[in-house]
């Protein structure tokens, strides 16, 4: 978390330089007390892009995943979606909006089935659209991650990958417009991660959402986002290209202490 005293010079809450659906954050500061823990980000993920968020420990990436995904309340700042603001105030809300999550630490009903975990989710959505639960979508997920011959299993015996699936799997169910993966590759071994790399486009490609990772894996997120950002000290240091990021003079500092 930043100790900065001071908010950001400049926090515009302007709309969104698009005019397709999609995410976008203006100005999102969070302050605990005079401790800032974001202070004055702007953000965009549009639809079928995926962007990744990094920084060093601290640099504010889930207080403003928490914030999007209506966890927590901001201090000041708009989130867009669609160009139009909306106060996240609640992950149901959210859910509800088109906006989905997984977490840094796996939050499974682990004594549930895989499927169960999933149609869990989709009940959520069910009721909010006041439809029939999709049954054949839940065994499409269940597919798409691969899980079939498993499907009947406590989700808590998996192995941690598969766990990890799961939950993405069950974001899924809710047909989100925007996914957000909070570190989606912690506790991966390098042959879960290069899978995950092709799950990650594969939601992409087929169910066209935006897609935000916060990940520390630098390999895995400079091989599967197409814009990233960096935070350091609760703002943002720069955005742009993967590998015009990666050869950031600023970025290498903030990672090896030292300049190129």
């Amino acid at each position: 978390m930043s100790a900065q005293a001071k908010p950001a010079e400049t926090a515009p809450e302007t709309p969104p330089p698009f005019k397709s659906w999609g995410l976008s954050v203006r100005g999102l500061t969070k302050h605990f007390g005079g401790v800032y823990a974001i202070n004055g980000v702007n953000l965009d993920c549009k639809e079928g892009e995926i962007v990744g968020l990094i920084g060093p420990n601290g640099a504010g990436k889930t207080t403003l995943m928490n914030i999007v995904s209506g966890t927590m309340a901001p201090t000041s700042g708009a989130v867009y979606l669609d160009g139009t603001p909306f106060a996240p105030s609640s992950a149901v809300d959210c859910a509800e909006r088109g906006i989905a999550r997984t977490f840094q630490n796996i939050r499974l009903f682990k004594r549930l089935s895989v499927r169960d975990n999933i149609r869990v989710a989709a009940v959520t959505r069910a009721r909010v659209k006041r439809a029939p639960i999709d049954e054949a979508f839940i065994d499409e997920l269940i597919g798409f991650i691969d899980l079939g011959a498993l499907a009947g299993s406590p989700a808590g015996a998996l192995p941690y990958g598969h766990q990890r699936r799961v939950e993405i799997a069950r974001a899924l169910a809710l047909r989100p417009r925007v996914l957000l993966l909070d570190e989606p590759a912690a506790g991966m071994n390098e042959q879960e991660t290069e899978a995950l790399t092709g799950t990650v486009r594969a939601i992409r490609d087929r169910y066209g959402c935006g897609i935000v990772v916060i990940e520390h894996d630098l390999t895995f997120i400079m091989q599967v986002s197409q814009r990233l950002y960096v935070m350091h000290l609760g703002a943002l240091l720069t955005e742009g290209a993967p590998q015009a990021v990666r050869h950031d003079p600023r970025v290498i500092e903030i990672y090896l202490g030292r300049k190129k």
